[in-house]
């Protein structure tokens, strides 16, 4: 398992030296996704059983489909190059199409979010006559908390959602940014290797293939005895 963990980390590292800084941040956003997931869900159940809205209020919904994707997508672009690590690394264009949408979701749903939320109807008790307070559609204490108890605790969970949103947010937008610079080093790998075997044939005048054959073999550089594994028959004469 040690050696095919290696193989892959050597895998990744060559298709994407910054391969953990991307895994890194799937990884934390598929926790910042399911927590989002969760408060949210708890603020459209508690504004269902006091309110009798049939599903919740709108804007308490719209996050849930950028947070839905990232929760989907984030695990399975981080466990498929660990699982497969035999196979084509998934392309960057992926990602720059899932982050990007799951952005564009996300930023007009934060901002309907916070901009709708309970606790912008919160208020201290205006009117007390000694110990009562008067409640009622039209009172002054319409919105106070002894008056309408269920927008309090709605409201904090509107915010610890939010607060866990906007995070998934920043994270899928420095994704999106990282999976542009990767889809154009991978557009442009072949065009390097077109100029690198052109500036071969114009330089020694033969094709990229002759010239590694003629090139000479690379300096012994002390492994240990990992060259006697890797059958390496300079070294192993060195180690004998």
């Amino acid at each position: 398992m040690r050696p095919l963990f290696s193989e892959t980390q050597r895998r990744l590292r060559a298709d994407n030296p910054r391969w953990w800084i991307k895994a890194s941040l799937q990884a934390i956003s598929t926790f910042l996704a399911f927590f989002a997931l969760v408060l949210f869900s708890a603020a459209i159940d508690l504004t269902n059983r006091h309110y009798k809205f049939p599903h919740g209020l709108w804007n308490d919904w719209m996050p849930l489909f950028p947070v839905l994707i990232s929760l989907i997508y984030n695990p399975v672009a981080f466990l498929v190059p660990l699982l497969r690590p035999s196979r084509t690394p998934l392309h960057p264009g992926w990602d720059v199409g899932v982050y990007l949408l799951t952005w564009a979701l996300g930023v007009p749903s934060i901002v309907f979010s916070v901009g709708l939320g309970w606790f912008w109807w919160w208020q201290p008790v205006l009117v007390k006559f000694n110990d009562f307070i008067p409640c009622g559609p039209y009172s002054y204490n319409r919105w106070s908390e002894p008056c309408a108890p269920a927008i309090y605790p709605a409201g904090r969970l509107e915010i610890a959602a939010n607060v866990f949103f906007a995070l998934l947010i920043i994270f899928t937008f420095t994704l999106f940014v990282l999976a542009c610079i990767s889809t154009h080093k991978r557009r442009r790998a072949p065009q390097r290797a077109n100029i690198a075997a052109r500036n071969i044939q114009l330089q020694y005048h033969r094709s990229p293939e002759e010239h590694a054959a003629h090139e000479p073999l690379p300096a012994y550089s002390p492994r240990g005895p990992s060259d006697v594994e890797n059958g390496n028959a300079a070294g192993a004469a060195k180690y004998s």
